[in-house]
């Protein structure tokens, strides 16, 4: 499990709303770098983000929230590797169907896009995407 230490901001019933201050990225080291300038410019701010808790909390509470490492790994396969896959496979089918019309470049351009609009519509519609996807939880108080 991934954890973080947030705020409660509010309770609302079973649902808890934590704050987080964003952090960069960058900022690990002591190097002053184009990243590390362009991090230092951006205005960072607070991720607020409602979850279920484990145990009972109040406003202003120190905890520590946690997620499933699954549930990341299946995010990022879905965000990154499925368009790839459909875009590919779209230009690849596109191409194919374009040789018996003697235009394969064209086709397999078209068909790419197409792959790739339709594989970003599937995500849309499944809970791959979702904020209703496995939510964090709050695992523990801190004192």
């Amino acid at each position: 499990m991934i954890e973080e230490d947030a705020i409660v901001a509010s309770v609302e019933g079973d649902r808890v709303w934590v704050e987080k201050a964003r952090k960069s990225a960058c900022g690990s080291c002591e190097k002053s770098c184009a990243s590390s300038v362009v991090a230092d410019y951006i205005d960072q701010g607070t991720v607020r983000l409602a979850v279920t808790s484990l145990v009972a909390v109040q406003p202003g509470d120190r905890v520590v929230v946690g997620i499933p490492e699954n549930t990341i790994v299946l995010g990022s396969l879905g965000v990154y590797l499925l368009p790839l896959v459909g875009l590919l496979a779209g230009a690849m089918l596109g191409e194919f169907i374009g040789l018996s019309f003697m235009v394969p470049d064209f086709a397999a351009v078209f068909g790419g896009l197409a792959g790739l609009a339709g594989t970003l519509a599937l995500l849309r519609s499944t809970s791959v995407l979702s904020r209703n996807a496995p939510q964090a939880v709050v695992l523990r108080k801190l004192g």
